[in-house]
């Protein structure tokens, strides 16, 4: 069988689920790297084998070779098709749906930790181990002020951000990946792509002030296929004039919910390692030593580079009456 018989093709870049069942169901941003056609006996338990068989259906089938962007090749899955989906706006909104989820499960865990914490406990004298870096202290001053801005002086960041979190990510990524061997090159990308996809799933839940959210649901983030875009835009002699207040730009061309790490910047990335202790209190103490060594590194760069990660001096400007309450 060749591969123009295969509903995807290699190269191709799809959007595909956990594959593996025990974990929580998410959808990532994927591409196929490889495609073989192969006993799916192998990938599949023996009830669903059963099932495909029972159907008349041969257990040779193609198969893909799917790689995460961010994630190194060690992290290449083969997964049969259905596992994957076209790149689409009603995709990408069940993706925006799975990512909810999750950031609720992972809200809710921490308040539950944050609960045991405080009850004393008799059992043992030993204590979990906790995240640890340091802070420097031009950082915790643009925290401070920032506070200040956003909560006493009705002030709020101008949208979208540049450089976003992303730009950040990647420009600390170059920076700091240069005198590395591959190993700590991959565990650093890793610990980039995880911090992105904690950032964009904590942003709504945890990592804006009362007074930055009409702005941020002004920004078409509200609902998976930017319904709120639609509902901002009127009508008026035979031209769309949009809601004042409301910002109108691109995701460079991307279709489908925005990612808060293409909007938000500094400001509020600096706000998400404030609370990573917290998020990360599950984490085995190895891994944390790890992660705590680049948070280290990370927040020295950006210390160290203010003027390329802030640019702005002053990236406020006043908010809209509907933010003030």
């Amino acid at each position: 069988m060749a591969e123009e018989e295969t509903k995807y093709k290699k190269g191709q870049k799809v959007l595909c689920y956990e594959p593996d069942p025990t974990k929580q169901p998410v959808i990532y941003h994927s591409e196929i790297r490889d495609i073989k056609f192969q006993d799916i006996s192998k990938l599949l338990d023996k009830e669903t084998c059963d099932v495909i068989t029972g159907n008349g259906s041969s257990l040779i089938q193609p198969t893909y070779l799917i790689h995460f962007p961010g994630w190194g090749p060690r992290y290449d899955r083969w997964v049969t098709g259905d596992l994957i989906l076209e790149v689409n706006e009603e995709n990408l909104g069940k993706k925006k749906e799975l990512d909810d989820k999750l950031a609720a499960i992972i809200s809710k865990q921490n308040r539950k930790r944050k609960s045991v914490a405080k009850t004393p406990s008799s059992e043992s004298g030993t204590s979990k181990p906790v995240l640890k870096f340091t802070l420097p202290a031009t950082l915790k001053q643009s925290l401070e002020r920032d506070f200040v801005n956003v909560t006493l002086r009705n002030l709020i960041i101008r949208l979208p951000r540049v450089p976003n979190t992303q730009d950040i990510l990647n420009k600390f990524y170059e920076y700091a990946s240069q005198k590395m061997s591959p190993h700590d090159q991959e565990l650093l990308q890793e610990f980039i792509t995880s911090i992105t996809v904690y950032f964009d799933a904590m942003l709504p839940l945890q990592l804006l002030y009362k007074e930055e959210r009409s702005q941020y649901e002004r920004e078409g983030f509200v609902n998976s296929v930017r319904t709120k875009r639609q509902q901002l835009v009127l009508e008026k002699d035979g031209y769309n004039v949009l809601f004042p207040g409301y910002t109108e730009w691109s995701q460079e061309g991307r279709s489908g919910p925005l990612q808060p790490s293409t909007v938000y910047g500094i400001e509020h990335l600096l706000r998400l390692f404030v609370k990573l202790p917290d998020y990360l209190s599950h984490v085995d103490k190895p891994y944390l030593t790890s992660i705590g060594s680049f948070c280290d590194l990370f927040l020295t760069y950006v210390a160290s580079n203010r003027a390329d990660v802030f640019v702005e001096i002053q990236p406020y400007k006043e908010a809209e009456l509907c933010d003030i309450r």
